[in-house]
């Protein structure tokens, strides 16, 4: 039996039960003029029933996060259902199937609204303690995620404190290995060395490094390829600018770099990938942009994570002083990303980030002033 049957199985056995109780108990209140009836049986807890979901619905769509206002209104809207409810079984059901202790002639609109009223908060009440319990057990349930998470996040890291220095010591005795045999093999191994020192130094993605290590970083991610593929690669990288002192976090120009290589198009020579990286240092300004054709044919695998952690990241670092945009067509795609370090240049900034169509400032000769 599914997870969801068995509660709904549970939530009928318990009303069931609950419902036999209410009858016992009015029967030992009133065994002499009391007549059991199946059709009393329920109607005389149904509204209340109806009143304790709906009140869990709305904890559950205004407590979490608090919305005051609608969860006022939606408060007062259940209760005037509930009211509306008890009127229709009172007044109209129940003496239909001749139900015990029916109303009386008159209808008293105050009493009647008091006696819903009593009902309403008893079993709203019942709601919030099962949105309450329910709420808390979910709760312990993330804690013990996150908690579990973290032991094998502790557990991975513990594992790639050893591999790396394996893996680095291997391939630093191929290096050796390969000098006398192939230079273009011997640069190859030592630029993987470099490139797998370097990712795995970026452990922290709180803390920026120095661009200059990332444009580094860059050229060896594109060497190691051009080896691949015998350069045959039509990749062009051109950085403008001064690099010293400009910092970035790391891994979001390399990964950018990567969608290229993986997805784009590198074999025309005539229209080659291009990746062109501006730096202001001064004004703490990166401007990066890539434009390159879609491969054709069968698309490779892609979760899409990398672009979305990118994202995510640059939004956490630099909350609304970046730009990141993309322009896709069916045998194009482009990308821009700009970022405002420290920035101090408000006209400038402003020129770019109101601009009306970025793409057009990003095929363009960039109108911010690089050293």
């Amino acid at each position: 039996m599914k997870k969801n049957q068995r509660i709904i199985l549970f939530h009928v056995i318990f009303w069931l039960v609950y419902m036999l109780i209410s009858t016992l108990i009015e029967f030992a209140l009133n065994p002499k003029d009391y007549v059991f009836s199946i059709g009393d049986f329920f109607f005389s807890q149904f509204p209340n029933v109806c009143t304790f979901y709906l009140c869990i619905f709305v904890y559950a769509k205004f407590v979490s996060p608090l919305k005051i206002i609608p969860l006022i209104i939606a408060i007062i809207a259940v209760y005037l259902f509930s009211y509306l409810h008890w009127y229709v079984t009172a007044y109209h059901i129940r003496p239909l199937i001749k139900a015990n202790g029916g109303p009386t002639a008159t209808f008293h609109v105050w009493k009647f609204a008091v006696a819903v009223l009593w009902l309403y908060i008893k079993y709203s009440f019942f709601a919030f303690g099962y949105y309450y319990a329910n709420e808390t057990i979910k709760h312990q349930k993330r804690l013990r995620i996150i908690e579990k998470e973290k032991h094998q996040a502790e557990y991975a890291f513990l594992r790639a404190q050893i591999n790396p220095h394996f893996l680095n010591n291997t391939l630093n005795f191929f290096y050796a290995k390969s000098l006398p045999l192939s230079s273009e093999l011997a640069d190859g191994i030592m630029t993987l060395s470099e490139i797998m020192h370097y990712s795995l130094k970026q452990d922290r993605e709180d803390e920026t490094i120095l661009i200059e290590e990332e444009i580094a970083h860059i050229r060896n991610v594109i060497n190691i390829n051009q080896l691949r593929f015998n350069h045959e690669l039509q990749v062009s990288f051109e950085v403008n600018g001064r690099t010293a002192n400009a910092r970035i976090i790391p891994l979001i120009l390399i990964t950018i770099v990567e969608n290229v290589l993986k997805h784009g198009d590198c074999s025309d020579v005539s229209n080659p990938a291009r990746i062109i990286l501006d730096i202001n240092a001064e004004n703490g300004l990166v401007h990066l942009k890539t434009n390159n054709k879609k491969k054709k044919g069968p698309k490779e695998l892609s979760s899409g994570i990398g672009l979305e952690n990118i994202r995510k990241r640059l939004t956490h670092h630099y909350a609304k002083d970046c730009i990141l945009s993309i322009h896709e067509t069916a045998t194009d795609y482009s990308l821009a990303m700009i970022l405002y370090q420290n920035y101090n240049n408000n006209a400038a900034k402003h020129n770019i980030s109101t601009h009306s169509n970025l793409f057009q400032a990003i095929n363009t000769k960039p109108k911010y002033p690089l050293p």
